[in-house]
């Protein structure tokens, strides 16, 4: 498998969907049995999510930070609260009801692979302060170990447009900028020999309180149009959410 990835990262835009597809199945059942973080130290119970979920030929690919704590139950990413808000989001953005759940549509992954435990007077998904509350940030150790897993989903999808979740995700694909300044512009990722246009979002947990600021939730519409108008679904009229929640709500 390790030497059908390095291959492909030679030149993966010219190797044919099926082989692809068979290398990524081979990626995903190596991450589900991976248990590097626990050798290291980092982590005590290594629970991987075969996380990405989608297509190769997936149009946009989707980079989040890390599994929920119940994440290793459910067979769809972004199932709960938070998948909920990131549906309204897409919907915004002309997308159908439940887009990143549509493998043809998004190819979803994470910065990391297992829950990396609470947070003990930490940081949450946001980077905020959490006073014991919310999941905890991934460390740099465990991004380290699981980078190789993230290239090689880069080098095996060939997206339209990368989706960024949140602080985390941004800083490891993009740089060290606030949130402020990356969405409501669109910037290039490169990887697997390509530059590809990448779309900035906040993180969709409730926990993040980004969009509590009228500015910011200006900088997210103009993000979810850019969305909207490189994969080509932008609405002429901004469509009325399936559930019936307001565009702007936040949810755990």
């Amino acid at each position: 498998m390790t030497n059908d990835v390095s291959r492909l990262l030679a030149d993966p835009y010219e190797t044919p969907a099926r082989d692809r597809a068979a290398t990524m199945a081979a990626l995903q059942g190596h991450i589900f049995s991976c248990a590097r973080c626990v050798r290291a130290g980092a982590l005590e119970v290594a629970r991987p999510i075969t996380r990405g979920k989608g297509s190769v030929d997936a149009r946009m690919l989707v980079v989040g930070q890390a599994p929920g704590a119940t994440g290793h139950l459910h067979d769809k990413p972004f199932s709960g609260m938070a998948g909920r808000t990131l549906n309204l989001w897409f919907q915004r953005a002309g997308l159908p009801p439940w887009a990143h759940h549509d493998p043809a549509l998004a190819f979803v992954t994470a910065i990391t692979r297992c829950f990396p435990g609470k947070a003990n007077g930490g940081r949450g998904a946001d980077g905020r302060q959490t006073g014991g509350k919310g999941d905890r940030m991934p460390s740099g150790s465990e991004i380290l170990l699981c980078q190789p897993y993230l290239e090689a989903e880069f080098a095996l999808v060939c997206p339209e447009v990368v989706v960024i979740l949140g602080r985390l995700a941004a800083t490891r694909l993009i740089g060290p900028e606030p949130l402020g300044e990356l969405i409501g512009t669109v910037r290039q990722v490169e990887r697997a020999g390509r530059s590809i246009p990448a779309v900035t979002l906040p993180h969709p947990s409730g926990i993040s309180r980004w969009l509590n600021l009228p500015a910011n939730r200006d900088r997210h519409d103009i993000a979810l149009r850019q969305l909207g108008e490189i994969l080509g679904t932008l609405p002429s009229d901004p469509p009325v959410p399936a559930d019936g929640m307001k565009p702007s709500a936040v949810a755990d």
